[in-house]
């Protein structure tokens, strides 16, 4: 039987994960020197400018899709490498904090019908989006981190199947290989949550 108020719930808690994740990698481009994100609208936390409408029906529905990405110029950054390393890490670590503070709402507001169900589900997207996003294959941030951490040759190796990382993506996806990989890298993050906000349970 489909829950119809689990899924009314997602909504806000999606937009919310993916709003912050995208807001983020625009928010240190520009700090580094790339005025695209700000150019093209997407220096904003408004989920309308950050929604692929495909995407964001299957994140609702599958728990797996996908946002329009913030368009990124790497020739600005002074350090094309360390920049790319930066704008890819902020859209995960955001998502880490936001559900941090999400789980530091959960305690606070547990005895809240309605905006418990809310914010456990913030709390679980927000684990989605930073697991899956650092996977290593293009064209997630985890691909664009390790191509900023190998030497030269190995990184221009790496850029020549990107053409290919779609593919192998949804491989993994539909063959369940991916939730093989997600589902330990989630509970070892959801743990580290749980301990270090420990001292906050009562």
């Amino acid at each position: 039987m489909i829950d119809f108020i689990d899924f009314l719930y997602r909504i806000p808690a999606l937009l919310i994960a993916m709003s912050f994740h995208e807001f983020s990698h625009g928010y240190v481009a520009d700090k580094l020197g790339d005025p695209t994100p700000r150019q093209s609208g997407r220096l904003t936390l408004n989920p309308l400018a950050h929604i692929d409408p495909l995407g964001l029906l299957m994140l609702w529905l599958l728990r797996f899709g996908w946002a329009k990405p913030v368009p990124i110029n790497p020739l600005y950054f002074r350090d094309r490498k360390k920049g790319v390393l930066l704008v890819s890490l902020a859209g995960p670590l955001s998502n880490v904090l936001l559900a941090i503070v999400s789980r530091i709402l959960m305690i606070a507001f547990k005895d809240v019908p309605i905006l418990y169900p809310l914010l456990y589900l913030l709390y679980i997207y927000n684990l989605i989006f930073a697991v899956f996003n650092i996977i290593p294959v293009p064209p997630l941030d985890g691909s664009k981190v390790l191509w900023s951490l190998l030497p030269p040759r190995e990184a221009y190796m790496i850029s020549q199947y990107e053409m290919y990382g779609q593919v192998i993506l949804l491989l993994l996806v539909f063959t369940g290989v991916i939730g093989q990989i997600m589902g330990p890298l989630m509970n070892a993050l959801d743990s580290f949550i749980t301990l270090i906000l420990k001292p906050f349970e009562v």
